[in-house]
């Protein structure tokens, strides 16, 4: 042992010289380890624009089941239907009032969805409906051959909804007759309630008119 490792106080210092250089060779190396593990120091990772996109919610569309559609279809199919009753409804009241047999019926209270299907139909509801006369002149040219609720002009309306509904499908126009037929027996009720009598003549020969061309319509 060397003089020069004792120290004044008689401790040999050379075993502390080795502890430390061995302390500060240990703690190097762990720095070293953790550095290699990524403990105790901060990373910057790079982010992907994928990584983006994948955290981004997306709602899925869902896709309907052809059962849906059917029943989507039918629905609107059954819209249309009441539609037309209604129409054949309003159209005879109208035809009634400007007999001067009115039923009460108020023809403006419609939905859009009506409204914008008639639009689509006829181009107006006012092309649906044409005003009514204010007089009784006017209400008699309107109900007379040429007139705007003559037998012709009122089948001719009736007739151009029911194949606007029913296209050339065989079956939808079967069941737009039978719709057609549902129409003018609930006028026939209505008139009754109000009236305590049978529908007009006129009322009468628009409904066979209409039937006979149901008929030549089928008959192609």
């Amino acid at each position: 042992m060397s003089i020069d490792s004792i120290g004044s106080n008689g401790i040999n210092t050379s075993n502390y010289s080795n502890i430390n250089d061995r302390k500060k060779v240990e703690n190097k190396n762990e720095e070293s380890s953790n550095t290699s593990k990524g403990i105790g120091t901060d990373t910057f990772i790079e982010s992907k624009e994928q990584d983006t996109t994948n955290s981004t919610y997306k709602p899925v569309k869902k896709k309907l089941t052809l059962e849906e559609v059917k029943a989507i279809k039918e629905e609107q199919q059954n819209l249309k239907a009441d539609l037309i009753k209604r129409f054949i409804s309003d159209t005879i009241s109208n035809q009634n009032k400007l007999l001067g047999k009115s039923t009460g019926s108020n023809i403006n209270e419609m939905p859009k969805e009506t409204t914008d299907l008639l639009t689509k139909i006829f181009g107006s509801v006012e092309d649906a409906y044409p005003p009514l006369a204010t007089t009784q002149e006017g209400a008699q040219q309107a109900i007379s051959e040429g007139g705007a609720y003559s037998v012709t002009a009122v089948a001719d309306r009736i007739m151009t909804m029911a194949k606007a509904i029913a296209g050339d499908d065989p079956d939808k126009i079967q069941k737009m007759r039978d719709e057609v037929e549902k129409g003018f027996a609930q006028a026939g009720l209505d008139f009754s309630k109000a009236t305590k009598s049978d529908l007009p003549q006129i009322s009468k020969d628009t409904y066979t008119e209409v039937m006979k061309r149901f008929d030549e319509l089928q008959d192609k």
